[in-house]
């Protein structure tokens, strides 16, 4: 293996050769394409290294050798490691019981695949560290961005897009679907859209460092008072530890600020808040007015835009939240609760 750089590796759009972290372990493999996502990945490896060797044989030989060294690492069990190597397109369908949305325009094997590979990809972030799990959220970001936006074109209803389940899985790919098909709206670049659709994976980094983050009901305003740390926890774990760019930060940062001033953590407004942050807030607004997060008797979809509307730009951008509201049918009624099928 020899050392190569990011600048070296974005003059190819396939990998011709495996790339590998510091502990020989591969990081991607000769084939992947390189996606943004993909790019923005290897931000979180200090050093990078690949194959020196360009025949197949070569490249499999490497592979065995990573292999014996992962099995030889004392502090995982081989269930573990197991359970670290799961792919994408082998997701076991069978193994992960969730309600499927049956009016959506996203197939329902793809809906269950990818709340599956976040359920795993968050197991895998509890048992080790963000660097281990940071590739997979990537991954789900570029599984996104190929095969939901697309579809853009035909959706009508926001009913036709969402996913039903439990929020700590369905909440990050909620807010990444609409924050894309938000930026896809605004005839923003291609490069945009990828990187706020991470934006949107990854805008509650921070909660994982909070205990029951996801799960709290915000009883006391001490409760409440530490769950908003996870904004400035988000920014320094995507900052500091994962050394990703400033834009995708300061989302995990800015996604409670208002257009008032009146957010947290800093109270900043308006045009100081960046646009990321600012299409970030409309649909995590929405997804969480979605699961009744905030108290409200929310039925269907035009209960939420009757509440987001009347919030107006005291909350929101007017551009962002007017983009939103004329993007999905006002007569989108279908209640929530009607949604959902356990039966494929």
């Amino acid at each position: 293996m020899k050392k190569t750089s990011r600048t070296e590796l974005n003059k190819y759009k396939i990998l011709p050769f495996n790339l590998y972290n510091e502990a020989g372990e591969v990081i991607l493999k000769a084939g992947d394409v390189l996606t943004v996502g993909k790019l923005l990945q290897l931000k979180a490896y200090e050093n990078i290294y690949r194959d020196t060797a360009s025949n197949e044989d070569a490249i499999m030989e490497n592979e065995k050798t990573t292999l014996s060294k992962k099995e030889a690492t004392p502090s995982k069990t081989i269930k573990e490691l197991i359970n670290d190597d799961f792919d994408y397109d082998n997701i076991n369908l069978t193994e992960y019981k969730t309600p499927i949305n049956k009016f959506a325009k996203i197939d329902y094997k793809e809906q269950i695949k990818m709340k599956a590979y976040l359920t795993k990809t968050i197991e895998l972030l509890n048992r080790t560290s963000i660097k281990e799990a940071f590739p997979k959220l990537a991954n789900l970001s570029d599984i996104i961005t190929k095969n939901v936006i697309p579809k853009f074109t035909e959706i009508e209803h926001y009913s036709e897009l969402r996913l039903l389940g439990e929020y700590e899985v369905c909440h990050p790919i909620n807010v990444a679907i609409m924050a894309g098909m938000i930026a896809k709206k605004m005839d923003f670049e291609n490069e945009f859209i990828s990187d706020i659709i991470l934006s949107g994976i990854l805008h509650d980094i921070g909660k994982y460092r909070i205990k029951n983050a996801f799960n709290s009901q915000l009883s006391s305003t001490t409760e409440a008072d530490e769950i908003k740390k996870h904004t400035i926890i988000g920014y320094n774990i995507l900052k500091n530890e994962l050394n990703l760019p400033e834009h995708i930060c300061n989302v995990a940062l800015q996604h409670h600020e208002h257009n008032d001033g009146t957010g947290y953590p800093h109270g900043i407004s308006s045009d100081w808040i960046s646009v990321e942050s600012q299409i970030i807030n409309v649909c995590n607004s929405y997804d969480n007015f979605a699961f009744n997060k905030t108290g409200n008797a929310i039925k269907n979809n035009r209960d939420v835009l009757r509440l987001m509307l009347s919030i107006g730009t005291k909350r929101f951008s007017a551009e962002i939240l007017y983009t939103f509201a004329h993007m999905f049918s006002y007569n989108d009624t279908m209640n929530f609760s009607d949604m959902a099928s356990y039966s494929a």
